[in-house]
Order: structure tokens, then C-alpha cells, then sequence
């Protein structure tokens, strides 16, 4: 009788995809990431999670010094 394999398959935070194979960051955030070894990832959303967050937070700060600007006239 052979054993069954354990399959884990989670649920992707950024794209809300299952997937067997993903990576988490220090909060436990779970993100798709699909690699052959040498060779730029196919799908890596950890990446594009953490870029899309430091885009809105460069935007939000960019709005805040133009506002700024706008008040000392």
C-alpha cells in the first residue's frame, strides 16, 4: 500500500489564486510564485504587491507636498 501525498495548496493574498507553489513575507501574507531555477520567475505577485504598495504610498506623499505648496501661497 503506498502513502498518499500531501498536497498544500493556499489561497495567493494578491491575486486570490490557488496555487501549490508560494512564498510569505514576515506578516503571513501568502503570494503565487511560479519559477524554474535559473530563470526569471513566470508569475511572482509578492513582487508585484509590494511595488503596486510603494507606488500608491509615493502618490499619496506627492499629494501631500503639493498640498502643501498650494497653503504657504
Amino acid at each position: 500500500m503506498r502513502k498518499k501525498k500531501l498536497v498544500i495548496a493556499v489561497k495567493c493574498n494578491h491575486c486570490g489564486t490557488q496555487t501549490e507553489t508560494f512564498v510569505c513575507d514576515i506578516k503571513g501574507n501568502r503570494f503565487c510564485r511560479i519559477q524554474v531555477v535559473g530563470k526569471e520567475p513566470e508569475k511572482d505577485c509578492m513582487t508585484d504587491y509590494y511595488r503596486s504598495k510603494n507606488n500608491v504610498q509615493k502618490k499619496e506623499k506627492d499629494k501631500g507636498l503639493f498640498s502643501q505648496k498650494e497653503i504657504s501661497f
